[in-house]
């Protein structure tokens, strides 16, 4: 029985004219109207149950894909784990009969189509090396079936076909003892009946305060420098930002991976506000130089009492629209938000920039020679995922040169969604919050 649903929807009557026949085969059949919906024909329409599908070979009778539940399916994601079930005819391949199989990816009509290896989930107990999967048994019914999981190998794949998707299906071999004759077929039979996988999706969103008008109209040095604006992003519902820590009085090396007093190695504990024997300060703790921090996201972190590494988006959306006056937020720009779609693996790289960065904070500088920034640092995950000169023809790029939140959101403008959901969709950019009036 093919699986699937077939909805004929009308806000009113709704003819349909059978001149010879009219067949259905889905598990469901569903017609809506506004009010009475008719078939009609010159001859008798039957309402009967499905037919099967006719056997598509001598000892085959079909092969389709379904979820755990059984569920048939045509699509599914990188990560899960799915069914493939093939039925032999059980009047000619008796019980615990063997098929022989190879996944395959399907590369088009004229291509070699790439073979996938399976792997059971025991080790050999000799070699402990995992078993490699080649064929199944039937059972009195004649079925068989077995479990994929849709590891993140395929992603290679994937990439390799140059696309968003793959579409798998089996070469089956089956050989009858008795005949002493072999069958082979490709299941399921009907290309259009592949599994399409594909990865899933994360939804990056990247947070942008320009510099407040009033800096722009003195032509303010700090609004050159990109000081009085902020970057920041967004990888699902995980937060990241990057900014100066100008409290901080001890700071560990190892932690921040920095020689902060250069001696040649980062493992000291380094006062910063310790002083020369004339009672000088010896650390300049400025925009140009002094440990980084989670800028916006240690802020909420220390209002909702959590770490800043577990900061999500809304909660920071949340803190945004806060009056910057009354409860001292600092964000008194106008902030853009920059919404796009990318695939799995690309939202893994840009996580782990951030993770290290998290781990090892590094050195704050509004020179890029220094340390790293805001907007730098943004750009930086992002780029994790759009490397130089490789993906320029879909506008994900973001060259070096871009310093300041301005520059970064005119950068994004022309990003698009690389996901297969949202494939090439353009980045959406709306104001969600407009610079504050009661500034300064």
């Amino acid at each position: 029985m093919a699986g699937g649903t077939i909805n004929r929807v009308s806000l009113g009557s709704s003819i349909k004219e059978i001149e010879e026949n009219f067949t259905v085969y889905t598990e469901n059949f569903t017609m809506n109207s506004g009010g009475k919906g008719y078939f009609s024909s010159d001859k008798e329409i039957l309402i009967a149950n499905p037919k099967q599908p006719k056997p598509v070979g001598r000892y085959f009778k079909r092969g389709w894909w379904t979820d755990e539940n059984d569920k048939s399916i045509k699509e599914a994601l990188v990560g899960q784990k799915v069914k493939f079930h093939i039925e032999m005819d059980k009047s000619k391949v008796p019980a615990g009969s063997k098929i022989n199989f190879t996944l395959k990816d399907w590369d088009g009509l004229f291509n070699h189509d790439d073979s996938i290896k399976i792997y059971s989930s025991q080790k050999d107990a000799k070699t402990n090396i995992y078993l490699q999967v080649e064929e199944m048994q039937t059972d009195a019914n004649g079925k068989a079936c077995i479990w994929i999981n849709l590891t993140e190998n395929l992603v290679t794949l994937i990439n390799d076909d140059g696309g968003n998707e793959i579409e798998l299906y089996f070469a089956c071999t089956y050989y009858d003892k008795s005949d002493k004759e072999t069958e082979q077929l490709d299941l399921p039979v009907e290309e259009f009946n592949y599994l399409v996988v594909y990865e899933k999706e994360f939804l990056i969103t990247v947070l942008i305060e320009l510099p407040h008008s009033y800096y722009t109209l003195l032509n303010n040095p700090i609004s050159a420098l990109g000081l009085a604006g902020h970057s920041a992003m967004a990888i699902g519902d995980r937060y990241f930002d990057y900014g100066p820590d100008y409290s901080q009085s001890t700071v560990n090396e190892k932690q921040y991976d920095y020689d902060f007093n250069d001696d040649g190695d980062k493992v000291d504990n380094v006062d910063l506000k310790a002083k020369d024997k004339n009672g000088k300060p010896i650390y300049n703790i400025n925009e140009k130089f002094s440990p980084g921090r989670p800028w916006w996201g240690e802020m909420v972190a220390d209002r909702l009492e959590i770490k800043a590494s577990d900061v999500k988006l809304d909660q920071v959306l949340d803190f945004i629209k806060l009056d910057w006056k009354k409860f001292k937020t600092g964000v008194y720009g106008e902030v853009y938000k920059t919404d796009f779609y990318v695939k799995e693996s690309e939202a893994k790289r840009m996580i782990k920039w951030w993770e290290e960065r998290y781990k090892h904070l590094k050195v704050y500088s509004v020179y890029p020679w220094t340390g790293e920034q805001c907007t730098t640092a943004v750009k930086a995950a992002i780029q994790e995922a759009f490397p130089f000169g490789v993906t320029k023809p879909l506008g994900n790029f973001i060259p070096d040169t871009t310093q300041m939140p301005s520059g970064l959101l005119e950068d994004l403008r022309s990003f698009k969604s690389t996901s297969k959901q949202h494939n090439e969709q353009l980045a959406k950019q709306i104001i969600i919050k407009p610079e504050s009036k009661n500034f300064p």
